[in-house]
């Protein structure tokens, strides 16, 4: 069983009264039927996995899977996706979820609140991409980094923006000028910070957690996640 773990998150070290946020991540060795045996789909469910092939549908499985072992519900809740592709649990509104895949591994958050999770292993890519997502602000900010720790920034970068793009759950957000992130300091492989969506009228500051996590030495590498709350 190839959970990696699974963290109650308490941003700046203690949790607000009546805050409860889960995440957990699932390195995916099995086949479909370990996660079919026991993961009861709806007729919308069904069909949406079947969308998928190889790798992204068990992905797909394995995500959802996650996500109940972390409500701890016996009978696992059923989920609906709203006319933005955002994850919604059907019969227990008072619950907030939060969906993310790589490379074969998954993340997953459960909140009591509106909340955002992304992973990403680590790829050679990301530097090409960083113009995409860093705005000036925030690249001038990695040169303090050595080489080193501003790859592994960029992949920081990346989480928090697809976390906030999530959590806004509206789409159509430019990553470089409707969203940023306040400085922090990278420290230990993990940090915290404000994030901001800022579009027309709306604005909203968002709790952000992020941490660099090594995959199991069987398969060497490591990953990026983050996760956001509004604040």
């Amino acid at each position: 069983m190839p959970l990696l773990f699974t963290r109650h998150i308490a941003f700046n070290g203690s949790a607000r009264p009546g805050q409860a946020l889960r995440f957990g991540t699932w390195q995916i060795t099995e086949d479909e039927t370990y996660f079919r045996q026991d993961l009861p789909l709806t007729s919308d469910e069904a069909a949406d996995l079947d969308r998928y092939k190889g790798i992204r549908r068990l992905e797909w499985l394995a995500g959802r899977w996650l996500l109940h072992l972390l409500t701890g519900a016996n009978v696992r809740l059923p989920l609906g996706k709203n006319a933005f592709a955002k994850p919604f649990f059907l019969h227990r509104p008072e619950l907030h979820c939060s969906l993310s895949h790589s490379h074969g591994t998954v993340g997953a958050m459960l909140a009591n609140q509106i909340c955002g999770c992304d992973i990403q292993v680590l790829v050679s890519k990301m530097p090409r991409l960083a113009g995409k997502f860093l705005n000036t602000d925030e690249a001038a900010f990695l040169q303090q980094y050595s080489p080193k720790e501003q790859f592994d920034l960029m992949h920081v970068f990346w989480t928090a923006k697809e976390s906030l793009y999530k959590a806004y759950g509206l789409k159509e957000l430019d990553f470089r000028g409707h969203m940023s992130l306040e400085p922090f300091e990278w420290k230990n492989y993990y940090a915290e910070t404000t994030g901001w969506i800022k579009k027309d009228d709306f604005r909203q500051a968002f709790q952000m957690y992020f941490e660099k996590t090594d995959l199991p030495e069987n398969s060497g590498g490591a990953f990026i996640w983050t996760v956001c709350t509004p604040q």
